[in-house]
C-alpha cells in the first residue's frame, strides 16, 4: 500500500507537469475502473490461492500422487475450456452479467467443496470433481471478459495504460491470495494438528478453513462487477451511462472536458 501510494503522488506530480503518467491519476475517479481495480484484486486472489493450497491438501492430506492431483483437477479445466467461448462470444452484449454469474457460480463451487471436505474424510473423485468442474464454469465465464468489460467504461485514449494496470492488480492480487490465505491455512492446519489430528484430518480443517474467505471474495467481486459497464467492447471509451460518468479526452487536445 505505501508502495502505490508513491505511485499515485509520482504519477499527479507527472501531470502537473506536463508529463505523460503510465497511469494517469483521473482514472480513479472513474467508478468502472476503480471498481474494476477492486473485484480484480479480490477474484484473482481467491483463484491464485485456491489452486495452491487445494493442491497442498490432495497431496499430503490425503495422500494423492502428483499425476492424481492433476486429473481431480482436470474438471476444472474443463468446464472452464466449456464456457470461455461463451463467455467472449457474448461479453459485447452481456458482460457484465456474465462476470457477475461467473462470480457467484464460482462461490457457490467453493461452498460445495466445504461440505465435501469438511467432515475430515477422504473424498472421492467425483465428489471433488463436481464442485471442481463447477468452479471452471464460473472462471470461463469471468476471466476472459474482465478486462474488456472494464475498459468499456475508461476513454479510448487511457485504455492501453488502464488495461497494463488491471493485468498487474490481478497478479498482485495473486500474491496477495496466496500469503493472506496461506497464513490462514497453515495456521488452521497446525492448531488442528496440535490437537493431535490426523494429518488427513488437519489438511481438511485447512482447507475447510480458507473455503469460506475464498466465498465472501467471489461474492464481494460480484457485487463490485454490479458496478462495470454492461457489456464489453473492443476498446475503452464508450462506456454505459452508468458507469460513473468517465473522463473523456477531447480530440488533438490534452484537455478533459
Amino acid at each position: 500500500m505505501p508502495a502505490a501510494a508513491l505511485f499515485i503522488v509520482r504519477e499527479r506530480r507527472l501531470v502537473t507537469r506536463g508529463g505523460a503518467p503510465i497511469l494517469d491519476p483521473a482514472l480513479l475517479r472513474v467508478r468502472a475502473f476503480v471498481s474494476g481495480l477492486s473485484a480484480s484484486l479480490l477474484f484473482f486472489g481467491a483463484i491464485g490461492s485456491f489452486f495452491l493450497l487445494l493442491a497442498l491438501y490432495l497431496q499430503l492430506g490425503t495422500g494423492r500422487s502428483a499425476f492424481d492431483t492433476g486429473l481431480v483437477i482436470l474438471p476444472y479445466a474443463v468446464g472452464s475450456i466449456i464456457t470461455s467461448g461463451i463467455g467472449i462470444q457474448l461479453a459485447a452484449r452481456a458482460g457484465r452479467t456474465l462476470l457477475v454469474t461467473g462470480a457467484l457460480v464460482l462461490a457457490a463451487s467453493q461452498v460445495t467443496l466445504l461440505v465435501v471436505v469438511q467432515d475430515g474424510a477422504d473424498p472421492s473423485y467425483w465428489a471433488l470433481a463436481l464442485p471442481l468442474f463447477l468452479g471452471g464454469l464460473g472462471l470461463g465465464l469471468t476471466a476472459p471478459s474482465l478486462v474488456d468489460v472494464v475498459l468499456a467504461g475508461v476513454p479510448a485514449a487511457d485504455a492501453g495504460a488502464a488495461g497494463g494496470v488491471l493485468t498487474t492488480v490481478g497478479q498482485v492480487g495473486n500474491a496477495v491470495g496466496v500469503a493472506v490465505l496461506g497464513l490462514v491455512f497453515f495456521d488452521a492446519l497446525g492448531s488442528s494438528l496440535a490437537t493431535g489430528a490426523t494429518r488427513l484430518t488437519g489438511y481438511s480443517d485447512a482447507l475447510a478453513s480458507i473455503l469460506p474467505w475464498q466465498v465472501a471474495c467471489y461474492v464481494a467481486a460480484a457485487a463490485l462487477m454490479l458496478l462495470l459497464p454492461r457489456a464489453a467492447t473492443g476498446h475503452g471509451g464508450s462506456a454505459d451511462a452508468d458507469t460513473g460518468g468517465p473522463p473523456s479526452r477531447a480530440t488533438g487536445s490534452g484537455t478533459r472536458r
